[in-house]
């Protein structure tokens, strides 16, 4: 990418995305801390590890299937 041209949409979609996990890792590491720390309510605190554990898998999820079709278009093109 030249100095001039303006980011592509992929890459603000990768930065996106990584903010997104970058959130769900705190939010897992605050309830975690949390727990440690003897917090109250165990219950709810379970249940946000729980959500932002599960919204982190999709994510992860989807960015390996991306990084998987990319290659599989990169190998198109090049053979």
């Amino acid at each position: 990418m030249r100095p001039t041209e303006e980011p592509s949409v992929k890459s603000a979609q990768n930065a996106s995305r990584q903010r997104e996990m970058d959130r769900c890792r705190a939010e897992i590491a605050e309830a975690k801390r949390l727990l440690r720390a003897g917090h109250p309510d165990v219950e709810g605190l379970c249940l946000m590890l729980s959500d932002w554990s599960a919204e982190l898998r999709l994510l992860e999820e989807e960015e390996q299937r991306r990084q998987s079709e990319d290659w599989r278009r990169g190998a198109a093109e090049a053979g």
